[in-house]
């Protein structure tokens, strides 16, 4: 299999990751795509701006936000990303400090990417803080509590916070 046709493969997780990337403003994010017990997931990796890396069957292609999936993305719930000002972390205590609902609705947003391609796919997504060398992920699977991490600091969010 080639770039072109790995693109063609997984266009719709491809044109749903950028969609996702750019509505969430995240910092980059990364999907999972199960693709069977038989097959290693496939891997699409996006930087801001639509830049990414698809990874499928042991080989990796650089793809540059220019070029198209040449499908649509899948729906995706209302975003509504906070500022990275108003979002802080303390790497010592693990407090985080957001507006109320904010991390609750990116978590929501990450489980719904998740959820859109199904089975035992991950997703995964980097947020700016006000401290621009510790941005908060959230990792997310069906199934699963929803992983908030940030520096040393992990924890789950019950789906009832979500």
């Amino acid at each position: 299999m080639d770039g072109r046709q790995a693109l063609e493969r997984h266009a719709e997780a491809v044109a749903t990751v950028r969609a996702f990337s750019e509505r969430s403003r995240a910092q980059r994010v990364v999907l999972l795509v199960d693709l069977g017990l038989e097959h290693e997931p496939a891997m699409i990796d996006c930087e801001p701006g639509g830049a990414l890396e698809l990874t499928d069957e042991g080989a990796m292609w650089r793809v540059p936000a220019d070029v198209t999936a040449g499908a649509e993305p899948r729906p995706l719930p209302d975003l509504r990303p906070p500022p990275a000002t108003a979002l802080a972390l303390d790497p010592d205590t693990g407090e985080l400090e957001a507006p109320l609902g904010a991390v609750a609705n990116l978590a929501g947003a990450v489980l719904a990417l998740a959820r859109s391609f199904g089975a035992r796919s991950v997703a995964t997504a980097d947020f700016a803080t006000r401290d621009p060398g510790l941005p908060l992920t959230i990792a997310a699977r069906e199934g699963e509590p929803v992983v908030v991490a940030a520096g040393d600091h992990r924890f789950t969010l019950p789906e009832s916070a979500i």
